[in-house]
């Protein structure tokens, strides 16, 4: 493919993945047609189903946009890890996925997209999204503690493939409330997962 091809190919994925968004936010991810983001996106309902396969796979796209940042991240991180506090760290690393995620996704948008994971009849829909929302986060906390257990940051006996693990589902929650509680500011979330950080890895610590 050429790189005319390919960066042509790229602003229409933008612009489908654009229109989805707003079509998903205005009328819910169920009422929402292909042929409609078709039609926003000034492409044709083939061009959608020839990037995307299907609407589901169009939600998981744009889900994923969100994660790109953490990986790109990975390593920088891991580096830090030497000279800073795991505690710290790791808190930042969670908020900073946090902000790529909703700076893709707005608030209102993640709404749907959790109705709609709860109650599709889909059952390999679920797994994709948690793999999706939780794959990058996961590594990139794993490879921060890791360092850290090596550095004798972090008693040895601890698996910190668990706790890598544990850490992402805690964020996942404190993410939900975050989406569910519309009280609930950005501030309020940072010092919440903070204090979960705080609280599950002080007594690990050396």
């Amino acid at each position: 493919m050429s790189k005319l091809r390919a960066k042509q190919k790229a602003q229409r994925r933008k612009l489908i993945e654009i229109a989805a968004k707003n079509l998903f936010v205005e009328k819910g991810f169920e009422m929402a047609s292909i042929e409609e983001i078709a039609t926003l996106a000034m492409v044709s309902p083939a061009t959608v189903y020839n990037y995307y396969g299907s609407k589901d796979e169009l939600l998981l796209a744009i889900v994923a946009l969100g994660e790109v940042g953490i990986a790109e991240k990975d390593s920088e991180f891991t580096l830090r890890a030497a000279s800073e506090n795991p505690i710290d760290l790791v808190t930042e690393i969670i908020m900073s996925n946090v902000h790529d995620t909703i700076s893709t996704l707005s608030r209102e948008l993640w709404g749907n997209v959790i109705a709609y994971i709860a109650t599709t009849s889909d059952k390999t829909v679920a797994p994709r999204y948690i793999d999706t929302i939780a794959g990058g986060l996961g590594t990139a906390i794993f490879h921060v503690l890791e360092s850290c257990q090596k550095q004798g940051k972090i008693n040895s006996k601890v698996d910190v493939d668990y706790l890598s693990a544990f850490l992402t589902r805690n964020e996942r929650i404190q993410f939900l409330n975050f989406i569910y509680l519309k009280d609930m500011s950005i501030t309020d979330l940072g010092n919440s997962i903070r204090e979960d950080v705080t609280f599950i890895l002080s007594p690990l610590l050396k």
